[in-house]
């Protein structure tokens, strides 16, 4: 197949590209850095800002799935006005532009999405028969927003998929932020730590990808989590036994609040969340169901 991917250079873009080259695909991604992607990744770059330019037309010729995974860091600082503009359009105004630049060739659009769709307190659990409000917060109302772009795309005739992702478990995302505090014993839960952690390990995310570019059972929006969340305190706990160090200090949450003002919420939100979708109609059969597991996997059995 001939993909083309934008945000290849990310922590989840690095290992889709890996899995999809050993597959024998061609690749091409769009970068605003073509030169350094290309080099990085070993596949055909161009370079495209979203903001000032059309997707070139060079990348887009004969392909046949767009994989979109752009977006300004969510976790990087805290959510200033500018901020939340610069989250806000690096997701929707992208989406519209590749949504409108789309090829005869293209057969489906893959759009990255997130669990922050869904309301993110309390106990109840969701899944993708949840009826997103006109009116929520900001995660909700950026994703709602993306979310609706991609889904334009189907009015061409093409298939599309929105992959709402949690907590991706690997070499980077949120776990290379909270290593180096973890391997200092200082790691433990963050606000009252009952918050519900829906997470995936990078491999089956990588596998959904790839899985919804060929399989025509993935359609519109998919959890793409563990069928097993976890509270905070239990993956604090988790994380802490598998690096050998103690995990119980706390992060207040008026300590993140002060420190992150709006941003705090990544951190302090519940997400109690099920794959059904992948469960029911796209029978995705995942490597890692426990976290225990999964940690394990990534350092190491005790």
């Amino acid at each position: 197949m001939n993909i083309l991917i934008t945000g290849a250079t990310g922590f989840i873009g690095r290992h889709l590209v890996q899995r999809l080259k050993q597959d024998h695909h061609t690749i091409k991604v769009l970068s605003r850095n073509a030169v350094q992607a290309s080099q990085k990744l070993g596949v055909s770059a161009y370079d495209w800002n979203y903001a000032y330019e059309e997707v070139p037309a060079e990348a887009l010729k004969n392909i046949q799935i767009i994989i979109h995974l752009m977006g300004e860091n969510l976790g990087n600082g805290r959510w200033t006005v500018q901020r939340k503009h610069e989250i806000y359009d690096s997701r929707i105004v992208s989406t519209r532009k590749l949504v409108a630049a789309a090829p005869s060739s293209l057969k489906c659009f893959i759009c990255a999405s997130a669990i922050g769709i869904y309301p993110g307190h309390g106990d109840e659990t969701y899944d993708e028969s949840y009826a997103v409000p006109e009116q929520g917060n900001f995660m909700q109302t950026i994703c709602r927003d993306w979310e609706k772009e991609a889904a334009a795309i189907e009015s061409k005739g093409i298939r599309r998929v929105s992959i709402r992702t949690g907590i991706v478990l690997g070499d980077g995302g949120m776990l290379a932020k909270l290593l180096p505090i973890f391997k200092l014993g200082l790691g433990g839960p963050v606000g009252d730590g009952c918050q519900w952690l829906p997470w995936i390990h990078i491999d089956d995310l990588v596998s959904a990808y790839v899985a919804a570019a060929v399989d025509t059972r993935y359609h519109g929006a998919v959890n793409v989590v563990s069928p097993n969340p976890v509270r905070f305190n239990d993956f604090a706990t988790a994380l802490g036994k598998a690096l050998h160090r103690p995990a119980f200090f706390p992060t207040p949450a008026f300590v993140l609040k002060l420190a992150l003002g709006e941003a705090a919420a990544l951190a302090l939100n519940s997400y109690r969340i099920v794959p059904t979708q992948l469960l029911q109609t796209c029978g995705f059969e995942f490597k890692f169901t426990q976290l225990s597991a999964t940690l394990d996997d990534l350092f190491g059995k005790s």
